[in-house]
Parts: structure tokens; C-alpha cells; sequence
């Protein structure tokens, strides 16, 4: 929380983030991305893939992206305003651009559990 300047105990902050969401959190371009919905979770599971390599490519050109399953919440809304068929199912967003490496947010790093803390390997 520190990292990116609300205090401990700020309810208000973690609703300002959350909007930033559907501010595309001030990036430039925004991809949707969506599946054939009659592939069910084997679509969701593709899309999961394009978004990685998406990103891994942006990143390699130097261009920052964030992915949004939020904003799969508003499916209508996207569904009306990019003219998709009800045959479509929104999976998520990609927001991406130049990076504000300025920006307290964007020095704000998660710890990683270690592989053995998050995969059971059975033989």
C-alpha cells in the first residue's frame, strides 16, 4: 500500500484504484478480448494464452500492458459497442501503451511464492 502512496486503513483508495479499471488505468490503446462462446473454458484457457504472449510481446517492444478481467463485468456494454454477436463471451481487457515509469503504482512489486509453495508434483 505504501508503494503506491494510501495509507493503511484508506477505504476510499482501493475504490479509486478499482475505477482506474475503466479509466484503462491512463493507457492509450485497449484491446477486448473474447471467445468463440461455444468453446467454453477451452476458449477461456486460449484466451488466457493470447493474452500472455500479448503481453510478453508488448513488453519486448518496450510497451507496457496490463490485463483486466474487470472489465468482462460489462460484457453488454462491450457486446453493444463494438458490435460483437451474442456468440462472443468477453473474456477480458488488455490496456497498453508507454509505460509512466513516474508513476508510484508502477514501483509497486508482490512477493512470488516459491514453485514447491504452489505445485503438488504427483509421480
Amino acid at each position: 500500500y505504501e508503494a503506491v502512496g494510501v495509507a493503511w486503513g484508506d477505504r476510499a483508495a482501493p475504490a479509486r484504484q478499482a475505477r482506474e479499471n475503466f479509466r484503462f488505468f491512463g493507457a492509450p490503446h485497449l484491446a477486448i478480448v473474447s471467445t468463440d462462446a461455444s468453446l467454453g473454458a477451452y476458449g477461456a484457457v486460449d484466451c488466457g494464452a493470447y493474452v500472455s504472449s500479448f503481453m510478453l510481446a508488448a513488453q519486448s517492444m518496450g510497451v507496457a500492458s496490463i490485463a483486466q478481467a474487470a472489465l468482462a463485468a460489462y460484457s453488454p456494454f462491450w457486446h453493444r459497442h463494438l458490435s460483437m454477436g451474442a456468440d462472443r463471451k468477453v473474456v477480458c481487457g488488455i490496456s497498453f501503451g508507454i509505460e509512466d515509469e513516474a508513476h508510484p503504482a508502477n514501483a509497486f512489486r508482490t512477493a512470488r511464492a516459491q514453485v514447491h509453495e504452489a505445485v503438488t508434483w504427483v509421480a
